[in-house]
């Protein structure tokens, strides 16, 4: 049922109303009367109507005045205007403050049923969208703890399938007037949030950085990294997986350190990684930094190849990832001390 407030100073509308609304058949009660809009302010909380019937011209406060206060407290309510005087810019004013009809003084029983038909239709539609967007609302809360969960136990397969169920959530009704960039950030701000209740504090804020772009795909795609960053750092904090993308970097370099150009970015795209977590990870992880490790890789076959004393120097600086001799000279008598030459002329005479 509809709760429905009267307000007006003359007894015999009050009665005539209650009347037409008792008889109408429609799903209305009348909860609330009162004779001025100052009465009626401090009865509206407690009446908590869906339908005010108000005169314009009442003492203490007039029905306009009223409404705009009314419509501060709650936007949801349906008015329907009476009056005595058919002033135009009375109807002009009502419609700013969204007033659904202006009807005159006596009540004509027919316009008046009509009026409350289609107020009642109103009310009818917009619970069927409210009912609508309360289903989508938690449906999505559900798919954010999906998410969460799948990024607190660090699977990207299953991570990425919460997002694409997510994506498709967005294009059902219920997100009318919600942009994908904003529906974006809110589910990121929402798993920030479901990670803080797990006391994991990430190293930044994703859903807020920056300018977020405007095509719905482009957003999607910026939601699908900031959840793969968040796994990253959970993997990281962890150490999960950690040391096997380690290990797989390791023999990615072994089988690549021929390579002059070889780089961290190489290392990294090679995993699927971003540059500057397996920069971290590889110096948390084996306690040297990219670069020297490629370094004491190359310097290590270099040896091995001058121990073999089949290979000439120049020959090694080159199978090692060196196509300056000279600064492969300078690099290896750092390492160990010693020349290419100096080493090589060491080794055999030890070795007889």
């Amino acid at each position: 049922m509809y709760r429905m407030m009267i307000i007006d100073d003359e007894r015999m509308i009050h009665l005539s109303i209650r009347k037409l609304v008792e008889t109408s058949g429609l799903p209305v009660v009348i909860a609330g009367e009162a004779e001025d809009g100052a009465e009626a302010l401090n009865l509206l909380e407690s009446v908590n109507p869906d339908i005010i019937v108000t005169d314009i011209c009442m003492p203490e406060m007039d029905g306009l005045a009223f409404i705009q206060r009314a419509k501060d407290n709650r936007k949801s309510i349906h008015f329907i205007i009476l009056t005595g005087h058919e002033r135009f810019e009375f109807a002009q004013q009502a419609l700013r403050y969204g007033v659904r009809d202006f009807l005159l003084k006596p009540v004509n029983p027919d316009q008046f049923i009509e009026s409350l038909q289609q107020v009642c239709s109103l009310l009818s539609d917009g619970e069927g969208r409210l009912l609508l967007q309360k289903e989508w609302l938690r449906r999505q809360q559900e798919m954010v703890k999906n998410l969460t969960e799948q990024i607190w136990s660090a699977n990207e397969e299953a991570a990425g399938a919460a997002i694409e169920e997510v994506v498709e959530h967005y294009r059902n009704p219920g997100s009318d007037e919600y942009s994908a960039a904003q529906f974006a950030k809110d589910l990121l701000r929402e798993v920030e949030s479901e990670l803080q209740r797990r006391h994991f504090e990430l190293s930044h804020t994703y859903a807020g950085e920056g300018q977020w772009p405007v095509e719905d795909q482009a957003s999607f795609d910026r939601m699908r990294d900031a959840v793969k960053g968040m796994i990253d750092e959970i993997k990281g904090s962890r150490n999960l997986g950690s040391r096997n993308n380690i290990l797989k970097a390791v023999k990615y370099i072994g089988e690549h350190y021929a390579r002059e150009e070889l780089s961290l970015k190489d290392v990294a795209d090679s995993l699927g990684m971003s540059v500057p977590y397996l920069s971290r990870s590889f110096k948390e992880e084996m306690d040297i930094n990219f670069v020297k490790y490629l370094i004491g890789v190359r310097m290590e076959k270099a040896k091995l190849l001058l121990e073999q004393g089949e290979c000439p120097t120049t020959e090694a600086a080159y199978q090692a990832g060196f196509s300056d001799y000279s600064h492969f000279s300078k690099t290896f008598k750092k390492h160990y001390g010693l020349t290419p030459s100096d080493f090589r002329k060491q080794h055999q005479r030890q070795s007889t």
